[in-house]
């Protein structure tokens, strides 16, 4: 089947139609990403499988439920799940406790790795000295501009134009700052002023959470690159997101995923599902 045309009947055929060669667990992800992240540290008797989409994971795996088949774990993205009230509907799927994989890696090692890389020290020290946070901190007040105002929306149902809320579009290559003003503006669209107040107010009125449940991983890698960009280094254009995305993929240690409440998930579910396995030792 060609790729990016799988759906949940699909995913659980396929599961099924492997069975009598493997006898382990099996992993779905969201996408190719997701497997290529799991694939260094997953179990020598799991098998990945690429969901292609978080609904095909879910849904995936709920069919596989329903037919008793055993040994099938799902590992989903948050996203704003945890913020908005929506429940994962079968014990065999699990969340990231940040907004997704890439919320991730940048809230743990894997940044400095990344920094020592592609960032200048002295101009991170300046950086750092002038902003009174460290990159991680300034990092995240940048991607916390985009995320609240996502979150706004998807609490509030806000009809908003989500294809004018682009990073490359608010964030200054040259000052690394967020026009948040005109971020909103795009937004709106042709709203009104007292539209553009309602939105700020419910941004506003957001509640507390953790802010790596508020900002998304696509927003924060890029942030960060055009930061590398000048204010932090000297990184040439053809460095894109992808790239800091692998670097930081490689750059996660164990000591990462053992300190995420998705590793103790996971070898929850391990110890409820004996045999399988799906973490390496």
């Amino acid at each position: 089947m060609p790729k990016g045309h799988k759906d949940p009947g699909t995913i659980a055929a396929e599961i099924r139609m492997m069975r009598p060669a493997h006898s382990g667990a099996f992993l779905v992800v969201e996408g190719a990403a997701d497997a290529r992240f799991w694939r260094p540290r997953r179990h020598g008797d799991c098998e990945i499988v690429d969901g292609e989409g978080k609904q095909n994971v879910v849904e995936g795996v709920r069919r596989l439920d329903e037919g008793r088949f055993g040994g099938v774990l799902g590992i989903v993205d948050d996203d704003y799940d945890s913020l908005t009230g929506v429940d994962v509907p079968t014990g065999n799927v699990v969340r990231t406790d940040a907004h997704d994989l890439e919320c991730l890696l940048c809230r743990s090692s894997a940044l400095g790795k990344v920094l020592a890389e592609y960032g200048d020290e002295s101009k991170i020290k300046r950086f750092e000295a002038a902003e009174g946070v460290d990159v991680r901190g300034a990092l995240l007040e940048r991607a916390l501009v985009f995320g609240r105002l996502r979150l706004a929306a998807a609490l509030h149902d806000l009809d908003l134009d989500s294809s004018a809320i682009r990073v490359r579009r608010f964030v200054k290559g040259d000052t690394w700052t967020v026009d948040g003003d005109g971020l909103v503006r795009a937004a709106v669209g042709d709203g009104s002023p007292s539209a553009r107040d309602a939105v700020m107010g419910c941004i506003d009125r957001l509640p507390n959470a953790d802010p790596w449940r508020i900002v998304r991983g696509h927003d924060v890698v890029e942030i960060l690159r055009i930061g590398l960009r000048r204010v932090l280094g000297d990184v040439r254009a053809s460095v894109g997101n992808e790239q800091i995305s692998r670097d930081l993929r490689i750059g996660f240690e164990p000591s990462d995923l053992r300190a995420t409440t998705l590793w103790r998930d996971v070898r929850t579910w391990e110890a409820a599902n004996v045999p399988f396995r799906i973490l390496d030792n």
